[in-house]
């Protein structure tokens, strides 16, 4: 039976792309357009997840590279978003250079890769996440999956870590805890998988960690509209 959390998490992630988009074409902040362009990411991501379900489309080398490919940089892009509400920008476009230039990377490391098929068949004979996990490993370490923890590891400790700095300094801005929270449940659903080896709530940690994140967004502009 497929997996159908993937689905969900695509249909917020695309309505959350959406609306950062017209907030962005209304608004024209730099860290509008760069989470807009995450969450874009974030949503062909989770697609890919849900169409690696074995009867809906099934993996292949070529859904398992844009998988990587969208979700490795997103992190990193958002934690880039959160650095330019809170530093100057010239310490801010240095991180975000940086995230370009390890997506890059990323993306070439990704794109020549062969993946055997028989391997990623293989990786997915277990559950819809531990696939992913196996088939992920198959990467090489220096040129795909080293830029991919970084990007992660430090965006995400500029997405929560800025998410709470901005609550401490300003307790009215109540948004700030469902976007820490939209950090943290997908980090930790990927520690569980990645560490622990649970597979069993990646996919429902992924879910609840969007929804925070939109959550977070909705409050925000509730916020902005009354100040």
């Amino acid at each position: 039976m497929a997996n159908y959390i993937p689905l969900i998490t695509t249909i917020v992630a695309l309505t959350f792309t959406i609306l950062l988009l017209w907030q962005f074409l209304n608004r024209r902040k730099i860290h509008q357009v760069i989470w807009t362009i995450a969450m874009a990411l974030f949503a062909i991501a989770a697609l890919m997840e849900f169409l690696a379900n074995p009867d809906i489309l099934g993996a292949s080398g070529t859904l398992i590279k844009i998988y990587y490919a969208s979700a490795a940089p997103l992190v990193g892009l958002l934690g880039s978003g959160v650095l330019y509400l809170l530093v100057p920008r010239k310490i801010a476009h240095i991180y975000l250079g940086i995230v370009i230039m390890l997506a890059l990377a990323l993306l070439v490391g990704v794109l020549s890769t062969h993946l055997s098929e028989v391997a990623i068949s293989e990786a997915f004979q277990l559950s819809l996440p531990e696939g992913f996990r196996e088939a992920v490993g198959l990467f090489p370490f220096l040129t795909a999956r080293l830029p991919s923890i970084l990007l992660n590891i430090t965006g995400g400790i500029l997405l929560i870590g800025g998410a709470l700095l901005s609550f401490i300094t300003d307790m009215r801005k109540t948004y700030n805890i469902p976007l820490m929270m939209g950090g943290l449940f997908p980090s930790l659903g990927g520690f569980l998988l990645g560490i622990m080896d649970n597979a069993d709530i990646f996919f429902e940690f992924e879910l609840i960690g969007t929804i925070f994140l939109f959550l977070g967004f909705i409050m925000s502009m509730r916020y902005l509209a009354r100040n």
